[in-house]
Parts: structure tokens; C-alpha cells; sequence
């Protein structure tokens, strides 16, 4: 049996008794570099346009209407790093990726430091801990698509909730209007949903083949 066959049946072996991975060198390279795929992904736009229902438009006589967006690809990232290395090891990441960015380093999308506990954003931050939990509890390392759709799903839901909750708190500490704070949700968590939806079940599907080089490279 030649080694990549046989790595492979090591990895549907353990997938399949859902065994918890040992830390060991590997597994703390691994987790520094999904902290360094956080960063990338917090300053990462990607520009895309598509179609969209839409008014009517007189001079075309079409209902669609062309969307431009940006996108910044954190949550998908946030599903990406569940999916490939779990619950301890993903949460270690986002942990630490927190840490360095409320003591360290300008990391986060508006900087850093402590204060930055205090913008209406953090909330967003802070969910990628109970989302990675989430996501990768609901796919115990099985990868079919029922359960990478629930496991996006909630995953996507748990962050956009908790970000909206803090973004309400921080508005209330703030004493501003209610016409700002409905401003910020659509902002942060209008349409930009579907797109988390879209890009992080993408995102998890990537997941098992790169766990798999992962295993072959530290094999």
C-alpha cells in the first residue's frame, strides 16, 4: 500500500472515531498560522459583482440590477479553521488572535489596543470563539453536505447575533439614536449574511482536503 493511500485511511480512521488531536509541534505550527489566516482575512477585500432583484428599470425593462460588493472574508476563515482543526486548537487561534490585538498589535479591521473593547464591532470578534465551537461540535469531523449547511448556518448565525447584541450594548453606553444603531446592523449584518452563508460553506468544504495535506505533511 503506498503512503498516501495509507495516511488517508489513518485520517478517515480517526475522523471516524472523532478522536481529539494531540498537541504536539505540529499542531501548535498550525494553529499560529490560523492566527495568521485571521490577519490576512481581517485586511483582505475582495471586490465582485453580480446580479440582483431590483426595481424595474424603464430604459432596459429589466428587474435585475447590477450589485457591487466588498467583502471581507473573516467568517468564512472563523467555519475554515472549525472545520480544519477543531474546537481547542481553532478557539487557541481566535484566542490568541484576540489577545495580541487588545495588547500588541494594530490587528483588528480598526486597529487595537484595549480600547478597542469599547467599538461597536468587537462584539463580531469576540463571537468567533463560541462560533468555532459551534461549527465544529455540528460536524464531529464528518464532512457530508447536510451537515457542513447546518454547521454554516449556525456557525454564521451564533456570530452575527452576538455582534449585534454588543453593538446594541455599546449603542445603549453611547446613548445614540436608534436610527444609527439600525444603520450599523444593516451595515454589519444585512446582506453580508447571505455572503457569510455562500463563502463559509465554501470554506468548510475546502477544509477536509487541506486537512488531509496537513496530516500527509506532518505524517
Amino acid at each position: 500500500m503506498d503512503k498516501p493511500k495509507r495516511l488517508k485511511e489513518q485520517l478517515d480512521e480517526f475522523d471516524a472515531a472523532n478522536k481529539k488531536v494531540k498537541f504536539t509541534f505540529g499542531t501548535l505550527v498550525v494553529t499560529g498560522w490560523c492566527v495568521f489566516l485571521i490577519i490576512i482575512a481581517t485586511f483582505t477585500q475582495i471586490d465582485f459583482s453580480h446580479y440582483m432583484p431590483g426595481t424595474l428599470d424603464p430604459m432596459k425593462g429589466s428587474l435585475l440590477t447590477i450589485k457591487h460588493y466588498s467583502y471581507i472574508p473573516q467568517i468564512p476563515v472563523i467555519l475554515f479553521i472549525a472545520a480544519l482543526i477543531g474546537k481547542r486548537f481553532g478557539i487557541a487561534s481566535v484566542v490568541i488572535y484576540i489577545l495580541l490585538g487588545l495588547t500588541v498589535f494594530p490587528i483588528f479591521a480598526l486597529g487595537g489596543g484595549i480600547t478597542y473593547l469599547f467599538q461597536y464591532s468587537f462584539g463580531y470578534i469576540i463571537a468567533y470563539i463560541p462560533a468555532i465551537f459551534v461549527t465544529a461540535f455540528i460536524l464531529q469531523n464528518q464532512f457530508t453536505y447536510g451537515r457542513i449547511a447546518k454547521a454554516t448556518f449556525f456557525g454564521v448565525l451564533t456570530i452575527h447575533i452576538i455582534g449585534i447584541f454588543y453593538l446594541i450594548l455599546m449603542a445603549i453606553i453611547y446613548k445614540d439614536p436608534f436610527s444609527n444603531v439600525l444603520g450599523w446592523i444593516s451595515m454589519q449584518s444585512g446582506i453580508k449574511i447571505i455572503y457569510d452563508y455562500i463563502f463559509g460553506f465554501l470554506a468548510i468544504l475546502l477544509a477536509k482536503p487541506v486537512r488531509y495535506i496537513l496530516w500527509v505533511s506532518m505524517a
